[in-house]
């Protein structure tokens, strides 16, 4: 009868192997620390960046409609309705009717 060796196997110190799984234990919960805190800081990130467009599509469009007043400013047309709106003045020769009841 063929007899095959029984091997034993060395399971060696149980001190070492805890020791050992808990080194890779620690490993794996610092990397899962750290994954979750950059996960945290992309979606700060993002969030900031949502806003900071949103302030840059709110000043863009104040940018143009200060642009549009002052080509307005460069209209002699607006500048002569700014001066009898404001100021009251007239053009000479121009006969100005006020109410007086008021």
């Amino acid at each position: 009868m063929d007899e095959k060796p029984q091997v034993q196997k060395k399971h060696g110190n149980p001190i070492i192997n805890a020791l050992y799984i808990s080194f890779w234990a620690a490993i794996l919960i610092m990397f899962i620390s750290l994954f979750f805190n950059q996960m945290e800081s992309y979606n700060e990130r993002q969030t900031e960046l949502a806003r900071m467009n949103t302030n840059l599509a709110r000043e863009r469009a104040e940018n143009e409609r200060l642009l549009f007043e002052l080509s307005l400013f460069n209209s002699d047309a607006h500048i002569e309705q700014l001066a009898r709106e404001r100021l009251g003045m007239v053009r000479p020769n121009e006969i100005v009717f006020r109410n007086i009841a008021e």
